[in-house]
């Protein structure tokens, strides 16, 4: 059998092997086996078969031949040949037409054609194949489309010389695809039309062609659910858009018919118009634009003052703002013409403020004022002097308030046209090609300046404290007239600076204090923008109010001191705010300031330094702040401050404070500091060795606290200033002794497991703990009390987060601990810490945390809770379910989520535990993520669970947060469990819930009427039922 009968025979009934029997043909004519001559003789008994189908997988053959054979292997002779002979079996017969234009394709990637073939394919499938909707497969449609695609692309001079050598070609080209619904074979039409659209002349057949596109407006088309080819309605939507944009000769259809659509009922027909309206005034150009700008106002202003979605607002905005933009590039009357009514009705709209319309006057106002320097002038000049003499003879504050939110908008518009004095607007222009210039228009907001600044401030001065909503956007307005680039001189931006101080350290304080907060994030803006004027005039202000001495309680500091901080997390004012918080905590230290102002100057200082933003990695040799801040400031705490206020807070903020700013540096410097690691910066002499002098404790053991954030700081790398098997006993002895304070008791805890963790190398782990677990503490041999359960939990958490083999034995004894009758419940609440987040050990600070801690303390834990919850005696159960809980709260639900069966009578049986609060509020917590996550597991207990919650919502020995959250998770249940589970306990839970109505604490009332709410929502279908 020949290849072609062997295709044939293949071809229904196994496609793979056709393709390969194909490949094989073309293997024969690559390596000369097979004459081409040969294989064409071969086909003639099949191409004038009877049976259209036979001719068509004849033409199948053909293409996958071609398709497969390698290029070079056909000479140009061999390849005009076989042209020639597959257009001619496209006039002579349609049959195969898909394969047919398949095997043209292929034919020109072995090679390119010349123009005059080019034209004569094309004119060819144009004359024979028209129109293509004729053919009911839509592969085959696809395939010519592919090939017109591809003349398109590649011989587009051959293509256009068709159109202007024939009058008749352009009508007869866009009729082709008429009828054309398949969504792959459109998203290439649409890129076809566009071509012809956008490169030739269509002014004779502009709406012939331009209908021809609008036809499909808008696009309805919902994609099948797993489509392969992955087309959405979006793609097509924006393929359209592109081509009923494409030229400005359709601007006399496409803007009527637009806009006819835009009276559609439909939201995303409404949407799409919107869209499109937006490319055609960007894409047609000022002078189409011109001819329709007012009518384009007429209909669009009412989906604004009409309002009905956000985002269609949001839409028409932007194509009325284009609008702008494109007829300022057209003379000025142009663009005026087109303004002045739309200033006309937003005046009279804001007459009537505050209303919807006049709210939507203003997102006008904003929108077209931010196009362009012109538009935003001319509004200006039109506007502002309509609101100011409506503000002057208004007498209610909500119309002012309407009015200056008005301002605010212009002012904004203004600030993205012309810049701020850091950063240049819109209007920017490029002078020499690359350098952005302020824009050649002046700006007309610098007529009303002096106005508008004198009618603002002495509003917000004279304005009473309690109108705080009118205060907020007089403020704003003041902030954002400061932000305009080169529109108020600096003593003007000072007066509004000293307003905006008075607000912050002199106001009396109201509400939630919304415009202190404001005031203070305005002056961070204007720091931004004026670094210096706020250096000037607020600093002096600000430190005027830090007394050197606090003889007057926190209230008048802290304010003061926060205030100023969040100043300095401007770049530019962030070093000035360091030094006059660094001297003004000397001088409190001078003066023997109390403890409590110390911790404030001190927090204020560490608030400075934290924010993310801020870069502190310096030179490998040189620490900024380390010479002039940390090392001065650790010896004046040290050494001048009064050894009764040295607390254990003043140390960790001063920890904290070398922690955020040490831990950023090279190992290269932290390698040259960390002798110092103990030494503090001391001298030798002081507190040389404090771990390992245990025997003696006095008050310079809180330094060890500043020791634990600087071991924290330091990177892996880093040698420690003594040996890991020296420190570590001397601190675990230490930790033992109840002569030192809770907070240093906790730091030398954080250094043992930052050791552990961080500087012991996994083959040194067994040599340096067994001293530890084994003698002489003999924690891990049963040795149990308070401060050998702390050394355990602290080592096993350092080994959990590096996923060491070494944490199992540690493991064991405190599992086996939790039946200890006396010390089984510090043990339970212990293994809450282990996989709670922690400040000391984290990535920031250098610690290895493996990625699979928590998946293997599951796998280990929690199968030994349940045995030993199995084997325990009833007074001991509780400490396991502690334990459990505690594991629980900090594991995502996908970790236990298949043994949700097992765990979930655990759970319940947590919530019955007295005295336990933290542990309730983790396990309902927990159990909340069931119910979301997956309700079913738990729906075997829904009596126990519902009671059990009710328990915990109305019993007064719960805090109000574990009453809130077991309203929270009891109004879970309705929605989550099925009906008939729950449906019996809705007289009880709604009848139980009026005690928790009733609760003295509004967070537990808000709870318990969204419980109500839930519970009586089954009334209805209840009583159905009953």
């Amino acid at each position: 059998m020949s290849d072609v009968q062997l295709y044939l025979f293949e071809f229904d009934r196994n496609p793979k092997e056709a393709a390969q029997i194909a490949g094989q043909a073309a293997k024969r004519l690559e390596t000369k086996e097979l004459k081409l001559i040969a294989l064409i003789e071969s086909l003639g008994e099949y191409l004038n078969s009877d049976d259209t189908g036979i001719r068509s997988k004849t033409m199948a053959f053909v293409a996958d031949v071609l398709s497969l054979t390698p290029p070079r292997v056909l000479s140009i002779q061999q390849r005009n040949l076989l042209c020639d002979f597959i257009l001619s079996r496209i006039s002579d017969d349609n049959a195969g037409i898909g394969s047919a234009t398949k095997a043209l394709h292929g034919l020109e990637d072995k090679g390119q054609w010349d123009q005059i073939r080019a034209s004569t394919i094309m004119q060819v499938i144009l004359d024979h194949t028209s129109p293509l909707s004729q053919y009911r497969q839509q592969s085959d449609r696809y395939q010519v489309l592919l090939l017109i695609d591809l003349l398109m692309a590649e011989y587009r001079d051959a293509v256009h010389d068709l159109h202007t050598s024939s009058s008749d070609f352009l009508p007869k080209f866009v009729a082709y695809f008429d009828g054309e619904k398949d969504p792959r074979n459109l998203m290439v039409v649409f890129s076809i039309l566009k071509v012809v659209m956008t490169e030739w002349d269509i002014s004779a057949n502009a709406q012939e062609l331009f209908d021809s596109a609008f036809n499909y407006f808008p696009i309805t088309f919902r994609p099948p659910p797993d489509d392969p080819y992955g087309i959405t309605a979006q793609d097509l939507k924006d393929r359209l858009r592109a081509c009923i944009a494409a030229t400005a000769s359709f601007a006399p259809y496409a803007f009527p018919a637009l806009l006819d659509k835009l009276d559609s009922t439909s939201l995303n027909t409404k949407r799409d118009v919107v869209h499109a309206l937006r490319s055609c005034v960007e894409n047609y150009g000022p002078r189409a634009v011109n001819l329709y700008s007012v009518t384009l106002w007429d209909a669009l202003k009412f989906e604004i003052l009409h309002a009905q979605e956000d985002d269609l607002i949001e839409g028409t905005l932007q194509v009325l703002s284009e609008i702008s933009h494109q007829l300022a590039k057209s003379t000025s009357d142009v663009l005026i013409t087109y303004l002045k009514p739309i200033a006309k009705e937003c005046n009279e709209h804001l007459e009537d403020t505050p209303t919807k319309q006049s709210q939507a006057a203003t997102q006008i106002l904003k929108s077209i004022a931010s196009s362009c320097p012109e538009a935003s002038n001319f509004l200006l000049s039109t506007v502002l002097p309509h609101i100011f003499v409506l503000y002057q003879t208004s007498d209610t504050t909500a119309k002012r308030r309407g009015l200056v939110d008005t301002l605010v908008q212009l002012f904004r518009a203004n600030v993205s046209v012309f810049g701020e004095w850091r950063s240049l607007g819109t209007s920017a222009r490029l002078v020499d090609g690359e350098i952005p210039q302020p824009s050649a228009v002046s700006n007309g907001l610098l007529k009303y300046s002096t106005q508008t600044l004198e009618t603002l401030t002495s509003g917000l001065a004279a304005m009473p404290v309690k109108e705080v909503s009118f205060r907020l956007t007089l403020l704003d307005a003041l902030l954002q007239l400061t932000r305009v680039r080169e529109l108020l001189v600096d003593d003007e931006i000072a007066r509004v600076i000293n307003l905006f101080n008075q607000i912050v350290l002199s106001e009396e304080s109201y509400g939630r204090d919304e415009v202190k907060a404001a005031a203070i994030n305005a002056l961070l803006e204007i720091a931004h923008q004026k670094p210096q004027l706020i250096i000037d005039h607020s600093f002096p202000a600000f430190l005027g109010k830090l007394p050197d001495k606090d003889s007057e309680g926190p209230e008048k500091y802290v304010p003061v001191l926060e205030a100023f901080a969040k100043l300095g997390c401007e770049d530019k004012v962030f070093p000035t705010v360091v030094l006059r918080l660094k001297n003004k905590l000397n001088a409190a230290i001078q003066q023997n300031s109390s403890g409590t102002y110390i911790c404030a100057i001190l927090s204020a200082l560490l608030f400075t330094f934290s924010r993310d933003s801020l870069k502190l990695d310096g030179h490998p040799k040189y620490c900024p702040y380390l010479e002039d801040l940390l090392i001065p400031l650790t010896k004046r705490i040290c050494t001048d401050f009064q050894s009764d206020n040295q607390v254990d807070t003043v140390f960790y903020l001063l920890g904290r404070l070398h922690n955020v700013i040490l831990r950023q540096q090279s190992s290269e410097l932290q390698k040259t500091l960390s002798a110092e690691t103990y030494r503090l910066f001391l001298g030798d002499s002081v507190t040389e060795g404090i771990p390992l002098r245990t025997d003696s404790v006095d008050s310079q053991s809180h330094r060890l606290i500043v020791t634990t954030y600087l071991l924290a700081a330091w990177r892996k790398d880093v040698p420690l200033p003594h040996d890991d098997s020296v420190v570590l006993p001397a601190l675990t002895k230490l930790s033992s002794n109840e002569e030192i304070s809770v907070g240093t008791k906790v730091a030398i805890l954080q250094q043992i497991s930052l050791i552990v963790n961080k500087f012991v190398p996994k083959s040194d782990l067994k040599r340096i703990l067994d001293p530890i677990l084994y003698e002489p503490l003999n924690i891990a041999s049963g040795n149990i009390n308070g401060s050998t359960i702390r050394i355990a939990f602290a080592l096993f958490k350092a080994l959990v987060l590096r996923s060491a083999n070494e944490f199992e034995a540690i493991f064991t004894s405190l599992c086996s601990a939790l039946s200890n009758p006396e010390h089984g419940r510090s043990v339970g609440h212990g293994f809450s810490t282990l996989l709670q987040p922690d400040e000391i050990l984290t990535k920031e600070n250098h610690c290895t945390i493996s990625p699979i801690h928590r998946q293997r303390m599951f796998t280990v834990v929690v199968p030994a809770f349940n045995e030993g919850f199995r084997n325990a005696d009833p007074a001991a159960k509780t400490n396991y379910l502690v334990a459990l809980s505690g594991i629980l709260r900090w594991l995502p639900y996908s970790f236990w989520e298949q043994d949700i069966q097992a765990l979930s009578p655990l759970l319940l049986q947590t919530l019955d535990i007295a005295g336990e609060e933290d542990v309730k509020a983790g396990t309902i917590d927990t159990l909340a993520t069931i119910l979301a996550e997956n309700p079913k597991a738990v729906e075997e207990h829904a009596g126990s669970l519902i009671s059990r919650l009710l328990n915990n919502s109305s019993s007064k020995s719960n805090p109000p947060k574990v009453r809130a959250k077991a309203l929270h998770c009891l109004s879970l249940i309705p929605t989550q469990v099925r009906r008939e589970l729950v449906v019996p306990f809705r007289k009880q839970v709604v009848k139980r819930l009026t005690e928790a109505l009733d609760d003295g604490k509004r967070v537990v009332r808000v709870e318990a009427v969204k419980c109500r709410s839930k519970w009586t929502n089954l009334d209805e279908a209840g009583d159905e039922d009953d």
